[in-house]
């Protein structure tokens, strides 16, 4: 890790206390992970995460904001020139995010949505290959990360079963009128 980067992640190191990802990490082990992390700068209308692209990294934002995006349609039932993308989520600093997560369980990781920095953006990151060598060495921080991860998922899919839902319930009220 670079010095600037170190000293830059130590003094956020209250904000990251703040993200669900460290929940129920000491603040030492903390700085185990922070060890481990690059710092980079986004500058706005940057797609940082390309859906379908392939990835290994974790990130979580420091600072600015971020849309993430999902295609509608399959790639197969568009013409390229055609605008298909939804935006889900806008999510700044305030809100302690962290995303990338399901790249740390998958060899080559299709990503799942796209990710945009909507204004100057300030991330961390850090490789599937530091992080599983941190659980690998200290096997509660593994155990940690893993069920913070795990507890992000399922609310991520939660809210997604709930979006099909509505999705069905309107597509269904939309073929019976």
């Amino acid at each position: 890790m670079k010095a600037a980067d170190k000293k830059l992640l130590e003094s956020k190191l209250e904000y990251l206390k703040k993200v669900s990802l460290f929940t129920g990490l000491e603040e030492s082990k903390i700085r185990v992970i922070l060890d481990k992390m690059v710092v980079e700068k986004i500058e706005a209308e940057t797609t940082f995460i390309q859906e379908k692209s392939t990835g290994s990294d974790l990130y979580i934002l420091l600072d600015g904001e971020v849309e993430i995006s999902k295609s509608l349609v399959l790639p197969e039932w568009i013409q390229t020139t055609q605008k298909t993308d939804k935006s889900l989520i806008r999510l700044s600093e305030k809100h302690f995010p962290f995303f990338g997560e399901m790249a740390i369980y998958e060899e080559q990781s299709e990503r799942s949505a796209s990710i945009t920095a909507k204004r100057p953006c300030l991330i961390a990151r850090i490789s599937k290959k530091d992080l599983w060598h941190i659980f690998e060495n200290d096997h509660e921080i593994g155990m940690i990360i893993n069920r913070n991860v795990a507890a992000e998922l399922v609310k991520r899919l939660n809210k997604a079963n709930k979006d099909i839902l509505k999705l069905t319930t309107a597509f269904t009220l939309a073929l019976e009128g």
